[in-house]
């Protein structure tokens, strides 16, 4: 049996769906086999769609919540696969457009993918303008009721706060107040308030991930979190579940994080320590070299080679990390807060936040303050 039969054999099965063969004669199109049990609905005017398509990639149109796909042979002759149900080109990795694309491939010697039939088919190019045409008057409509959604910056304190295991910081980002609204992302408020939970969950899956956990194991947490969530009878359910993941994936990351912690060498285990309890202090390689009786050339040396970045720079991190939150949290002037944690002065603090962080401490301050 040739390939291609062999696919289109493979695919009915897997699908569940009519393929037939159809021939052109006297400038019209009809099956080579009639199958009255899969009648084409009265829109389908294959005469018409068979002179659109292409022998390079399929047509595909829909009507009535059904679907059919034209592959063409040769001028004469073509594939119909359908009508299959909508639903069914919505399938986990669009596994019925790319049954599709082969078919298409190993008739024209093509190199399509599910992806370009969405980009390049009428049919998908149709719903996507149906799309723009749904996301410009919701936009509209929330200028028009001024409408706000809740702080993006204080989604990133929350990721972050996991992505470094920061059980303090998770706590105060989550008692925050703010002005703004949770979206409505379906018409029933429980399955709205759900679908909220499950985009929270799998942002904090990736932040877990970029913590250091395994992306399998975060994955697959994050899998049966949402299973709960889908499962949950109220919005309480939904928003205990929610919380209690998050602090399950901080516990996680925090874990990861000191067991990589333990696996360093033994001299730089003792550096982290000292700078995680000395950040209020003047930290230099030197005075740390003296302290634990190395050279500090052998300590930075030891430092970067296990760890990947100059302990100078580690020392200014950590302490940058640590200030955030006193610009987020507290009132304390910039000036107080590099005295707090020992610079030299206000501007040389200035600079190094800005060197690390983008922008000046005035300016991050700015953007998420949530003090009085």
């Amino acid at each position: 049996m040739q390939p291609l039969q062999l696919t289109l054999d493979y695919f009915q099965r897997v699908h569940h769906c009519p393929i037939s063969n159809w021939q052109k004669s006297n400038h019209c199109w009809a099956p080579k086999i009639k199958n009255p049990a899969t009648p084409l609905n009265s829109d389908f005017d294959i005469d018409r769609l068979g002179s659109q398509c292409h022998t390079d990639i399929p047509l595909i149109t829909g009507t009535h919540g059904k679907i059919i796909v034209l592959i063409k042979l040769n001028w004469q002759k073509l594939i119909l696969i359908g009508p299959v149900s909508a639903d069914q080109i919505s399938e986990p990795q669009q596994t019925f457009l790319e049954g599709v694309c082969l078919i298409q491939n190993l008739i024209s010697a093509t190199d399509l993918h599910a992806s370009d039939l969405i980009s390049q088919t009428r049919y998908f190019q149709e719903l996507r303008q149906t799309q723009q045409k749904s996301a410009a008057r919701h936009l509209f409509n929330a200028h028009e009721a001024n409408f706000r959604h809740n702080p993006y910056d204080e989604e990133q304190r929350e990721l972050s706060a996991i992505a470094a295991g920061n059980e303090e910081q998770l706590k105060k980002a989550l008692n925050e107040s703010f002005t703004g609204s949770y979206g409505t992302l379906a018409q029933n408020p429980l399955r709205s308030f759900k679908n909220l939970a499950i985009v929270d969950l799998g942002l904090i899956a990736r932040a877990a991930i970029k913590g250091g956990m395994n992306y399998e194991d975060s994955f697959s947490l994050n899998d049966a979190y949402i299973q709960s969530i889908e499962n949950a009878r109220t919005a309480d359910e939904v928003y205990s579940i929610t919380v209690n993941g998050k602090f399950e994936y901080l516990r996680l990351v925090k874990k990861i994080q000191q067991q990589s912690l333990a696996s360093d060498h033994p001299l730089v285990q003792r550096v982290k320590a000292e700078v995680a309890v000395h950040l209020h202090e003047p930290l230099t390689v030197a005075a740390l070299a003296r302290h634990l009786h190395v050279t500090p050339n052998y300590l930075s040396a030891l430092f970067k080679t296990t760890t990947g970045m100059p302990l100078k720079s580690y020392l200014n991190l950590c302490k940058i990390n640590a200030s955030q939150n006193e610009l987020v949290y507290s009132s304390l002037s910039i000036s107080q807060i590099a005295v707090n944690y020992a610079f030299a002065s206000a501007s040389h603090y200035d600079q190094t936040f800005k060197k690390i962080c983008g922008v000046s401490p005035r300016r991050y301050r700015q953007l998420h303050q949530k003090f009085e």
